[in-house]
């Protein structure tokens, strides 16, 4: 059977906060002469510093205008401008810096690899003594010692929370940028907020909470850190206990990410028998707090969001539609209302990673790509030159024996606290979260609440892939139990698949509808896989499928999840004219000249599947009256062409599943020839 690839994991990570720029600071304007830009840009080097401030302030403002104003401030060496003025002896210069830094990072992703090569994590690093000891006068409100204390605690939340924000993105733009962080040691930094979580303002905690995310997810010189400060770890479990406040919700969150990615650490500092105590017991503990933050109505969130901007109240930016506040205005209530949701759905993102994560617990390590060196000697003539009748039964053998591998205890499955959460807790959560909104989720105007629009999507998609990833670990479970207990529900999550993916199809054609219908077909496959026999049908759910491959046009990952998901449907049996039209329907793929080979290693791994027994009902009428065998036959030499065209080196995976899909052609071309004997 063809394997569906599961969700891979990424970085965890909320929509980008960097987007999220101080009131007053984003703002609709013309373009700006270049005979304008310059005098600014040299008065960061006046001898006044407030003129130095008042020029990093105003390149902030054009830095978020338009593109043409950042290329022009760009092409005059603004980055290094700025960076220079990082080591400024005026604080104000240095916050106001920094807060460009930030915005220009917003609007210019790119522009980080700049920041790098430009050296800028050695002012930033000299900056970090005096963002700490500001800090710890402010926690302990310590008498002030001048003005100038004055003025720095005043302003210390918005310099540390810029200052984090763009470490964090540093982090996030390369591994080996990571690496470089790395050796700052900024985790006792930013451990810092979150232990004072209480005293600091949440937007803060939030940054500090994300950037050690991405610090610690799958970067082993972190640990050693926690391990040496287990207070860190209890300082964690202490946020989750006391997650009663409504505006501390993604802090919680926040938490658990960390402690999941540092669970090998969480378990060296706890008094758990085994690793298995240790992961269950931190599930314990995650779910909860997971499960209680899926607790928000995006359908009621959507429409409070269109008539905020209905409302007339809210000002948009010209080029992208985003709400940008009036220049040194606070935000109105409606502005601040689609904030809210903007943080709502960011923290469903996450949380709907952290779950999709948790059902992936356990999996066998992925391949990791490279060849033994007996295979690397054998050299690309290896397999599709060397398989034939005489050998074919070896390959046969052990086919069978990784088949009838089974692990699992049925009563133990019924006894799991994270199957039972899953199955009665999340998964209708998943369901509702994964529901279009009939306003914001697919707008004909995207520009109408674009920010939104986006949270939503990304949510829907999210609770997509964590249900693909539930639904594909239940498929793994011995006897495959939950289909079996909970039918009714696997078919009710089928036919709201067919449903919903219908709804968003007939929207306007965008690259996150196109993902979330794709997520849609691969929870099908893993659906169908498990209900087998008890798929309930509908009359168009094959030609919706088949019209989808064809809509893929070269999307190959698409393609190859739409003939998974047909496997199961043509299995079933009493329907011998559904399989003749999806047998058909491969064949044609088969024989498709210029096909893709992963499309055409799944098709074959389709008729392995569904024609593996002459008992099935419709085994006679379709395979052996339609001449299938003879096909295939007639199909080696090009199936055996395409094999060796796979550069082994360059695409290990694809040969390897190549080389499989081969072995197992002329095995079932030998036993289909003598099974009816």
């Amino acid at each position: 059977m063809g394997k569906q690839p599961t969700r891979r994991r990424g970085n965890k990570q909320t929509v980008n906060p960097l987007k999220r720029v101080s009131a007053g600071i984003q703002q609709a304007m013309g373009e700006v002469e270049e005979d304008k830009v310059l005098p600014l840009i040299a008065k960061l080097n006046a001898p006044n510093a407030a003129d130095r401030a008042w020029s990093a302030s105003c390149i902030s403002n054009l830095v978020m205008a338009n593109e043409s104003t950042r290329k022009l401030l760009l092409t005059n060496r603004i980055v290094v401008s700025l960076i220079e003025r990082l080591t400024d002896d005026n604080q104000e210069v240095i916050e106001e810096v920094l807060g460009t830094l930030r915005n220009l990072a917003s609007v210019e992703p790119t522009i980080v690899k700049e920041y790098y090569n430009r050296d800028i994590l050695t002012p930033l690093a000299a900056l970090l003594p005096r963002i700490s000891h500001t800090l710890d006068l402010v926690l302990k409100n310590a008498p002030l010692e001048d003005d100038t204390d004055k003025e720095r605690r005043q302003t210390i939340w918005d310099f540390a929370e810029n200052f984090i924000y763009i470490i964090w993105t540093i982090s996030e733009t390369s591994d080996h940028y990571l690496k470089a962080i790395n050796r700052l040691n900024l985790i006792n930094f930013f451990i810092s907020f979150l232990s004072a979580a209480d005293q600091c303002p949440t937007r803060v905690v939030v940054a500090a909470g994300q950037c050690l995310t991405t610090l610690t997810e799958d970067n082993k010189d972190i640990y050693i850190e926690f391990q040496n400060h287990p207070e860190y770890i209890n300082m964690l479990f202490d946020i989750l206990n006391n997650s009663n406040s409504p505006d501390k919700v993604l802090v919680s969150v926040l938490a658990c990410a960390i402690l999941m990615n540092v669970k090998e650490v969480v378990q060296l500092s706890g008094s758990w028998d085994d690793d298995r105590d240790a992961l269950g017991e931190l599930n314990k503990k995650i779910i909860p707090i997971l499960v209680a933050s899926l607790d928000y109505d995006i359908q009621a969130a959507a429409e409070k969001s269109v008539a905020a901007v209905q409302s007339g109240n809210v000002t948009k930016h010209e080029e992208t539609g985003e709400i940008t506040p009036k220049p040194k205005q606070p935000l109105v209530e409606e502005e601040r209302y689609i904030q809210s949701v903007e943080d709502r759905l960011s923290t469903l993102q996450l949380s709907l990673e952290l779950l999709a994560d948790i059902c992936l617990q356990g999996e066998d390590s992925e391949e990791d790509g490279w060849a033994d060196e007996d295979d690397e000697d054998m050299g690309d003539e290896n397999l599709a030159d060397n398989i034939n009748e005489d050998n074919i039964d070896d390959y046969l053998q052990d086919a069978a024996a990784l088949n009838d591998n089974t692990n699992g205890n049925t009563e133990l499955l019924n006894s799991n606290p994270v199957m039972h959460a899953f199955t009665y807790q999340i998964f209708p959560q998943l369901i509702r979260l994964a529901t279009p909104t009939p306003t914001l989720s697919f707008p004909a105007d995207p520009t109408f609440c674009p920010t939104v629009t986006l949270g939503l999507s990304l949510t829907h998609q999210r609770s997509l892939e964590c249900i693909n990833n539930f639904l594909l670990a239940m498929n793994d479970v011995p006897s495959k139990i939950w289909f079996k207990e909970h039918v009714s529900d696997a078919q009710q999550a089928w036919q709201w698949l067919f449903q919903t993916a219908h709804q968003i199809g007939s929207c306007t054609a965008s690259e996150s509808r196109d993902s979330i219908l794709e997520v849609m077909v691969g929870c099908l496959w893993s659906l169908g896989r498990g209900l087998g026999q008890n798929i309930p049908l509908g009359s168009t759910d094959v030609a919706t499928l088949c019209g989808a491959y064809q809509s893929a046009n070269r999307d190959s990952s698409m393609r190859v999840k739409v003939i998974g998901c047909l496997g199961p449907i043509a299995a079933k049996q009493g329907d011998i004219e559904t399989n003749k039209m999806i047998g058909q329907f491969i064949m044609d793929i088969l024989c498709d000249s210029n096909g893709n080979p992963e499309v055409k290693i799944e098709a074959l791994n389709f008729l392995y599947d569904v024609y593996s027994d002459c008992e099935f009902d419709y085994d006679e009428p379709v395979f052996v009256h339609g001449g299938y065998l003879n096909q295939l036959k007639q199909l080696v030499p090009s199936i055996r062409s395409m094999v060796k065209s796979i550069d082994r080196r360059k695409q290990f995976d694809l040969r390897s599943r190549a080389d499989e899909a081969l072995t197992n052609l002329v095995a079932f071309i030998k036993y289909k020839t003598t099974e009816r004997r």
